[in-house]
């Protein structure tokens, strides 16, 4: 909706620029509306980040993440919109079948680039989907807000103490029904694009919750911000499958982590 609207209001006062200097039948018109549009877009595309910047002064970081804020989320949504339009990412997606109509549950993916939450955030955007991060994430000033309100969790990756409180605050936000969670269950992004180790200890979240497992693949992520703007990306996001509340419920985490990584890797 943000991108449309500054879309819309850019191409508007292009073209009304071009028509009260009276110049539309001149031959230069079409760069001069052009490059009015590319200033006029600009400028919605940063005073959008400066709402943001606005809004998170209101937001205190240190105060428990108790329940997803709807608008900041809803924001945050618009915002990774916005990113990956201005960009030109066109999003490929297949196996929506295995998306469950009801009830929450844990996303799995692989982990290629730190845009990777962006695509699974606007698809699964009526399930709230919320994402577990590194603590680091949550540092920044505008985004670490946003993460916060949006019931993103934080995961300390060198404290397993630490890291197992994350994991029962997640499967509790599945279990009350606050929101779906995310997790990339290699724990860091594959610099080679290999699928790295699981760490099993991530799907205690659905052991923990009894909910479901979404199992998916993505792609092209990593090739976002190596080509021109003017390039379009196409990103891919494949759901391989699910493993139903069932499985999870009888068997350890162990043989759950396996089974996720088997359908990812088919």
């Amino acid at each position: 909706m943000i991108f449309y609207i500054i879309l819309f209001a850019s191409a508007y006062i292009a073209l009304s620029v071009v028509t009260v200097y009276g110049i539309i039948e001149r031959w230069y018109w079409l760069i001069i509306s052009g490059l009015v549009f590319i200033n006029v877009f600009a400028i919605g595309f940063a005073l959008h980040f400066l709402y943001c910047a606005f809004l998170s002064l209101f937001v205190n970081k240190n105060k428990p993440i108790e329940k997803q804020n709807r608008y900041y989320y809803h924001v945050l949504v618009q915002t990774a919109f916005l990113v990956l339009k201005v960009f030109r990412v066109k999003v490929h997606t297949s196996g929506k079948e295995f998306i469950p109509e009801n009830g929450n549950f844990l996303f799995v993916c692989n982990h290629i680039h730190w845009l990777d939450p962006a695509v699974p955030l606007l698809l699964f955007r009526k399930h709230h989907i919320a994402f577990i991060s590194k603590k680091e994430n949550h540092s920044y000033p505008v985004a670490g807000s946003f993460l916060h309100e949006a019931a993103c969790l934080p995961i300390d990756r060198e404290n397993d103490r630490e890291a197992l409180k994350t994991i029962s605050h997640a499967a509790e936000f599945i279990k009350n029904g606050i929101c779906s969670i995310g997790i990339y269950p290699e724990g860091w992004v594959s610099k080679t694009g290999e699928l790295l180790e699981f760490r099993h200890g991530a799907f205690r979240i659905a052991k923990k919750a009894e909910c479901p497992v979404i199992v998916a693949k993505i792609s092209g992520t990593d090739k976002i911000l190596k080509k021109p703007l003017w390039k379009k990306c196409n990103v891919s996001l494949e759901i391989k499958g699910i493993i139903g509340a069932d499985f999870v419920k009888e068997h350890k985490t162990l043989e759950i982590s396996n089974l996720a990584r088997e359908i990812m890797t088919e």
